[in-house]
């Protein structure tokens, strides 16, 4: 039996990539640069926003290869179960970033 694979075009992943970093960038900047308007009301919210995004971030570059593409090297070759991690880490991500915005954090404002 086959066993079934999965592409993502390589281009997302690296804006991904680039996306999440800048995101969690913005976020330690909070700390080592802390500015009047970006108070951090919530330090638990914050870490776990923090940590969601360096999880995610990790994941993508570690663990997806990025030179093991198809033969147009236009896609990265995944495991169903990357999929579901990548699927799981995100929703996480959005999850974590969903409660920083209660608490007046927006990433997508910034």
């Amino acid at each position: 039996m086959k066993k079934k694979t999965y592409a993502m075009r390589l281009d997302n992943l690296l804006n991904g990539i680039k996306t999440v970093g800048e995101d969690l960038d913005f976020l330690c900047s909070l700390v080592e640069d802390p500015a009047e308007e970006y108070k951090i009301p919530d330090a638990v919210e914050y870490s776990h926003a923090v940590v969601s995004l360096m999880d995610q971030l990790t994941y993508m570059t570690v663990e997806i290869d990025i030179h093991n593409l198809t033969d147009d090297g236009e896609f990265v070759i995944l495991t169903k179960k990357q999929v579901e991690k990548l699927s799981l880490l995100s929703d996480k991500a959005e999850e974590s970033l969903e409660s920083l915005r209660g608490c007046g954090i927006s990433i997508k404002n910034n």
